[in-house]
């Protein structure tokens, strides 16, 4: 593995990049970082690709953006797309994306569809709707969530993301470690993304490329059922449920999620 820092207009974003063969880009989701590809990154250089997992602004390693104001989707989507020109791919790649990350994809797809090869979208965000009725609230009302993420101390955050109250949160500890300190170090004024996201879900059925969306089943998070309608939206799309699954199935069922992707990419 090596790690670049590409030079954008705006930003530097910190990537890690492995093998070597077609391109493929992984998009974290919200307060992740590019751990987050830690079971599929390897698993895809193995089968012959070249692996892009950058962490978007305000996340991981990348910079920080500290205004009163918070990071709206345009600014996160604006660099990621100033990364992607600063790569210069010579052909066609392909986009995995998850929850945000998903968001990102799918609009990169509508604006640069003769770029891709091809989609993957595992539990994609898409429209506020989704959301359960906490997050619905926080995407509206920021500014005491920000607060809260300046003041806590990093063991309170430990606890939060370790709650596994239904009981199928299946991270393994270092997974389950690493979570918790994404979410500390990411900027506060990522609570600002949700409610800043516009509504683009008219246009969804523009996108015509080979689309694998994956789901875990029981994710609390966003709702299961969007991802069946977001299926039945995109012209060329198959989905995949994974049982016994939340929001993270890359990271709690990496080994039936991962089979999915490379036979998908395989395929397509």
């Amino acid at each position: 593995m090596y790690v670049n820092q590409n030079h954008t207009e705006q930003h530097t974003l910190h990537c890690s990049i492995t093998g070597d063969g077609p391109p493929v880009v992984l998009v974290h989701g919200f307060a992740a970082s590019n751990y987050d590809w830690a079971y599929l990154q390897p698993k895809l250089s193995d089968k012959g690709y070249q692996v892009y997992a950058p962490d978007l602004i305000g996340h991981g390693d990348s910079p920080h953006i500290n205004s009163q104001l918070g990071i709206t989707f345009e600014e996160i989507y604006s660099s990621f797309c100033d990364w992607i020109d600063s790569q210069k791919f010579k052909q066609e790649f392909r986009l995995v994306g998850h929850s945000l990350g998903g968001l990102i994809s799918m609009n990169y797809a509508m604006k640069n569809p003769k770029s891709l090869r091809s989609l993957v979208l595992i539990n994609p965000y898409y429209t506020k709707n989704q959301l359960n009725p906490f997050l619905k609230y926080i995407s509206g009302n920021p500014a005491p969530y920000r607060n809260f993420l300046r003041a806590a101390p990093p063991w309170l955050i430990h606890l939060i993301v370790s709650l596994d109250i239904r009981g199928y949160i299946h991270y393994e500890d270092g997974a389950r470690e690493q979570k918790a300190r994404d979410v500390s170090r990411a900027a506060p004024e990522i609570v600002y993304i949700p409610g800043s996201i516009p509504q683009f879900s008219d246009h969804i059925a523009e996108i015509n490329l080979p689309t694998a969306i994956i789901w875990g089943m029981k994710d609390s998070t966003l709702k299961p059922g969007s991802f069946i309608e977001l299926r039945d939206l995109l012209p060329n799309a198959t989905s995949k449920a994974i049982v016994g699954a939340g929001h993270q199935p890359h990271l709690t069922k990496p080994d039936q999620t991962n089979q999915i992707i490379i036979e998908f990419m395989a395929r397509n």
